[in-house]
């Protein structure tokens, strides 16, 4: 029966493109041995190497060329690639802490870094080839971009070792992620809980995974405490501080009435205040303000803004742990890490919990 199950999958797996996935599916193995069994690695044992190379050959596997290039010569390099959208991480404030995490573990463990990034997703496929090609990475931490990206999806489902910051559909994906719906849920429910009843949303842009979790997290907990969600008070912006103001002017200009509003990110909660104040809306007292990342310069406005802190420089030690781990043969548990968030409060929010 068993033989007839690896005949089934073999047979199917001939009509498209093998993928060190299906072999390993065949196999029995997981895709990272299938990986190092194919590059003839020591660590994978006779009997099991053989049994991948003999499914690959009948199943005609043609190694991916960027892989078979990062599989041939051993860099003890990691990349750390991030995708140059208009909302560029290199500007971000919380980039630093994340790459501080990532460059301690890196650093003991003796491997090196390379940080990349593309100025559009054009440039981007042949900037990850040739990192992998000419560079010689072993292995990557990928940064998410837009979800219409379809490089991230080539790099993630192309085999070689990559660790992705952010939540991916399959499981046996290598993944560390901010706990991006929990924080806009803790976020939310901060604001219902000092009584505020009409809260907006300044999301960033809705084809970004965080945008979408910290949206789904607003719902979720506007619909625990029974309170309707109401699109008009849904206003997307681009995660700069000018978009964070032209939404609240948006908003003054269409008549809505709201008593504090969630910005998806500090900087748009800063522009936001800044709007809120030349109206002559007062903070807290007509309006609270929340922001999410607790970027240095929270703590700089008047008054003090409470937000959601992200723990990067954890997330970046855990993600260069799992992908060390990886490229050294060691098992790597859980595959999937969700990092706590964590409410910072200060001023802008005022009262006291109702």
């Amino acid at each position: 029966m068993r033989r007839y199950a690896r005949f089934r999958m073999e047979n199917h797996a001939m009509h498209k493109n093998v993928t060190m996935k299906d072999i390993a599916k065949i196999a029995g193995v997981s895709t990272a041995t299938v990986s190092l069994a194919l590059a003839g690695d020591p660590r994978v044992n006779v009997k099991t190497r053989r049994q991948v190379e003999e499914i690959a050959r009948r199943l005609k596997y043609v190694p991916n060329e960027i892989g078979r290039s990062l599989r041939a010569r051993k860099a003890e390099t990691i990349a750390l690639i991030f995708p140059n959208t208009p909302h560029n991480a290199f500007s971000h404030p919380y980039f630093v802490q994340l790459l501080e995490g990532i460059t301690e573990v890196v650093v003991r463990h003796s491997f090196h870094l390379l940080v990349s990034t593309s100025p559009t997703e054009s440039d981007e496929a042949a900037s990850y080839d040739k990192i992998l090609r000419n560079r010689r990475a072993d292995g990557i931490i990928l940064w998410p971009s837009s979800i219409r990206d379809d490089n991230i999806g080539r790099i993630v489902e192309s085999g070689f070792p990559v660790v992705y910051l952010g939540k991916w559909h399959r499981g046996d994906v290598l993944t560390v992620e901010r706990d991006d719906f929990g924080g806009a849920y803790m976020a939310t429910e901060h604001l219902i809980r000092r009584g505020r009843r009409r809260i907006a949303h300044i999301t960033g842009p809705l084809d970004f995974q965080v945008s979408i979790e910290r949206l789904e997290g607003y719902k979720k907990a506007l619909s625990d405490h029974g309170m309707p969600y109401d699109p008009d008070l849904v206003i997307e912006a681009d995660f700069t501080m000018e978009s964070g103001h032209d939404a609240v002017v948006r908003m003054q200009k269409a008549g809505l009435k709201y008593d504090a509003v969630f910005a998806g990110n500090d900087r748009m909660a800063i522009g936001a205040m800044k709007a809120l104040q030349s109206f002559g809306r007062r903070i807290p007292d007509d309006v609270a303000v929340v922001g999410c990342d607790n970027i240095e310069m929270a703590t700089m406005t008047n008054p003090a803004l409470t937000t959601i802190h992200q723990p990067m420089r954890e997330i970046g030690a855990i993600a260069a742990e799992k992908l060390i781990r990886t490229l050294t043969g060691r098992p790597v548990e859980p595959r999937q890490t969700v990092v706590p968030a964590e409410l910072v409060v200060r001023e802008s929010c005022g009262g006291t919990d109702r």
